[in-house]
């Protein structure tokens, strides 16, 4: 059986009940931030009648018969495309789109307000908007590893869950705007972000280390968006914030292990990971050794 239906514009796209009028089923959904959603989606074969919608849609497929047939029409341009695993989707806001399929598929949509886009970019661009511009049946292995790992934070929250959440989308911003945009970065003009800037923010770091600490918190203490925050702190560092933070966590809970006074299981909470086996696992990557071997060795 073939759906066919035009989807409204206005669909809530997180209604299991008003999707599956038009043969989904929402298998995960997840808020990444305000206004970005990452939803996964089980879809029967559909015909979808020249829709557009009011946020940007951008889709990868995660499982579909290699015997699909696809077609898609945006802007008259009639097409049909190989739709294969990882294959990925940029359905902008307010594009008329019209595709159909005759068999089922499930893909991962990153959905958000063009508004989102052009506030997280609105340190590098020149101009009011970002225009994201159409692109069908793509292979990007960035996207699809941005994707997975966001996927992956939402079905098992780690340490510092928000922080790494936000450097990967400032990531896929970035991207995006390099590849897929009609709007091409501009250089900033240096001399606001200091010194003396990012002494506040590590001194912050520091006091909060056991804190589950967000990039948009940190950038807040610096008076900058995340974005341009995040570019600054790289350029002064030479690594991310929370590349950063999980550093600072894994010295401090070294001069704790040296103190023999807490347990492996109290540090780890004491310098703000989440038990004691996150601990092992970033002190053995920065180490070499686990905090155990560590002792035996001094």
């Amino acid at each position: 059986m073939t759906f066919s239906k035009k989807i409204p514009y206005d669909v809530d796209l997180s209604n299991q009940e008003e999707m599956s009028v038009f043969g989904v089923k929402i298998l995960q959904q997840g808020n990444l931030s305000e206004g970005i959603y990452l939803r996964h989606y089980y879809h029967l074969p559909f015909e979808m009648l020249n829709n557009a919608f009011r946020i940007h849609s951008i889709n990868i497929v995660t499982n579909v018969s290699p015997d699909i047939d696809y077609e898609d029409n945006t802007e008259g341009k009639s097409q049909k495309r190989q739709l294969k695993k990882q294959s990925i989707t940029f359905v902008p806001a307010d594009t008329p789109y019209y595709a159909n399929w005759n068999q089922t598929m499930s893909y991962l949509s990153l959905n958000f307000d063009p508004i989102i886009l052009k506030q997280k970019l609105n340190d590098i661009v020149k101009g009011d908007t970002v225009e994201l511009l159409p692109h069908f049946s793509y292979s990007d292995p960035l996207i699809s590893s941005i994707f997975q790992a966001l996927q992956q934070e939402l079905l098992n929250p780690g340490l510092c869950g928000q922080l790494y959440i936000d450097s990967l989308l400032q990531t896929f911003y970035i991207h995006l705007l390099r590849n897929y945009c009609v709007q091409k970065p501009i250089q900033i003009s240096p001399g606001s972000f200091s010194k003396t800037i990012l002494n506040q923010v590590i001194d912050y770091i520091q006091a909060n280390l056991h804190q589950n600490l967000t990039l948009t918190e940190l950038a807040a203490i610096a008076k900058f968006s995340p974005n341009y925050f995040a570019t600054q702190f790289k350029k002064y560092i030479g690594i991310t914030p929370h590349q950063y933070l999980i550093g600072q966590r894994v010295a401090k809970a070294k001069k704790l292990l040296l103190k023999g006074k807490l347990t492996l299981a109290e540090i780890a909470i004491k310098v703000g990971f989440a038990d004691q086996s996150h601990l092992i696992r970033h002190f053995r990557k920065a180490m070499g050794v686990t905090p155990k071997k560590f002792l035996l060795k001094q």
